[in-house]
């Protein structure tokens, strides 16, 4: 029977251990201005957006993703604003749904302002999906 206590003692400490010690999901979602739009990613939906502001003429935000730690969809898109003829006034969304859980993501994302007129990359950063 102390035989018995012991194995089922020792049995519940190395479960307990071991989900202290589990990994949490790294996932999370992120949400950045910039001059010219925003970006975001929604990890519950697995949709990264970018929306070039509809004001003060042309402006685009373009986004390259490409996948880090696995193999996963790698989208470079923009998303031109109603100034431009073939723009729209709502964001334009990727999906990263059919990447593996967890997957490590490099963003790359620049901008465009008519005023300015040049193209300048405002951000470069890694998530997780």
């Amino acid at each position: 029977m102390k035989n018995l206590l012991k194995t089922a003692a020792v049995g519940a400490g190395v479960a307990t251990a071991c989900i202290a010690l589990a990994s949490p999901a790294l996932a999370n979602s992120v949400s950045k201005a910039y001059g010219d739009g925003t970006i975001s990613y929604t990890d519950s939906s697995d949709s990264f957006c970018a929306y070039a502001y509809n004001s003060d003429g042309l402006r685009s935000v373009t986004v390259k993703l490409t996948p880090l730690s696995r193999s996963g969809p790698a989208p470079h898109w923009t998303d031109k604003n109603t100034y431009y003829s073939d723009g729209n006034s709502g964001s334009t969304c990727k999906s990263l749904a059919t990447a593996y859980e967890d997957t490590q993501y490099r963003a790359e994302v620049w901008t465009y302002w008519g005023e300015r007129g040049t193209t300048i990359k405002v951000d470069n950063f890694t998530f997780y999906s």
